[in-house]
């Protein structure tokens, strides 16, 4: 299975990334694909060399950008374009923003996906209530077929586990958010008139997820919602943290004290900030926890120090001069293998071209 996150190459989401990855290494989970919108070309490298991830970049200048959540199944389209083979595999696809506990296990079939329960937000009972013909509306902006959704009734989104999925469905995907976001906008005044002064307009932001949603259904698929993919938000109480295996950290806006918000962090990381002011109940304080938890690991000062100039054939050819640090960056994972093999003359030169560094007390 591989595990896959889709965003644009920007400082919004490093940080996010790192958190998000930290803790799947540790979770022992190595098989991790980021598919990147071309905008800072070092970030895509950093990852790559930092954490050993396969990383894609993606030119998205003929994306449509009003909408801005269509960069996923955009970049799905444009990964499964470049090699079709990919089409054969099983992906568990997340946001960066979620932070795993424990990890689901769940086997979906190529008919049958799993996702999470998201019956609140994008359920049939959420759409019916802004509008009762709301729905027929959406189905027809997407040429989906209504009573096949209404008859399976999916509420489903956030987090999936997914079977050899096919070009021409995140084709359609992408199109349709686009279509489904810009329907929403053009009719949100026309729903308003018509309701009560108190009315709140459907949330426009879940186009895409409604788009990926019916659409799994139109290609002749099912979607299973599975006790495994269940999730917890920031706010909730922190005994939710230890009945779920994972945190959506997303909600939180700037007037909620005592929580964690990620909104402050747009342009800059949260890495080395002071967060004691996180309510250690709710688990909000899980994730600041994991925050700290990154910035330990990419604070690492090396542990060698190269003696003797070389290639590291295992690390595409990376250059290596006397007096560097080893690896880099220093929190790169490297094998007991790989780092035996540089310090000592277990190799094809026979001599160590590393050694550790002295500790303080040593």
């Amino acid at each position: 299975m591989k595990y896959i996150l889709c965003q644009p190459a920007i400082k919004r989401f490093e940080w996010e990334l790192e958190v998000c990855i930290t803790r799947l290494k540790k979770l022992g989970i190595n098989d991790i694909v980021l598919l990147f919108a071309q905008w800072d070309s070092g970030m895509p490298k950093y990852f790559e060399e930092t954490y050993d991830v396969e990383v894609h970049v993606y030119n998205d200048a003929e994306r449509e950008k009003t909408y801005i959540p269509s960069v996923k199944p955009f970049l799905w389209m444009k990964y499964l374009e470049e090699d079709r083979a990919r089409e054969n595999d099983v992906y568990f696809y997340f946001d960066s923003d979620v932070l795993f506990r424990q990890m689901p296990e769940l086997n979906p079939t190529e008919n049958a996906w799993y996702t999470s329960d998201c019956k609140g937000y994008i359920g049939l009972e959420y759409i019916d209530s802004k509008g009762a013909d709301l729905f027929d509306r959406m189905c027809e902006t997407i040429k989906v077929d209504p009573a096949l959704i209404r008859a399976n009734k999916p509420h489903g989104g956030a987090q999936w586990i997914i079977k050899n999925p096919t070009y021409e469905y995140w084709e359609k995907v992408y199109e349709d958010s686009v279509k489904l976001c810009k329907f929403l906008s053009d009719v949100e005044a026309e729903y308003i008139s018509k309701n009560d002064p108190g009315y709140v307009p459907i949330q426009k932001w879940t186009a895409e997820m409604w788009a990926q949603l019916w659409n799994v259904y139109h290609f002749e698929k099912t979607v299973n919602v599975d006790s495994e993919l269940d999730f917890c938000w920031p706010n909730d109480p922190i005994r939710r943290y230890q009945e779920t295996k994972m945190l959506h950290n997303a909600g939180v806006t700037d007037d909620k004290k005592g929580l964690f918000f990620k909104g402050q962090y747009v342009k800059r990381s949260p890495l080395k900030d002071d967060f004691s002011f996180v309510d250690k109940d709710k688990a909000s304080y899980e994730y600041v926890k994991a925050i700290e938890e990154t910035n330990k690991e990419v604070s690492q000062v090396a542990k060698y120090i190269v003696i003797e100039s070389f290639a590291d054939l295992q690390d595409k050819s990376k250059p290596y001069i006397a007096g560097d640090g080893y690896p880099r960056p220093a929190n790169k994972k490297i094998s007991e293998k790989r780092i035996e093999e540089l310090s000592t003359n277990k190799n094809k030169a026979g001599r160590p071209f590393i050694e550790k560094v002295s500790e303080e007390g040593e």
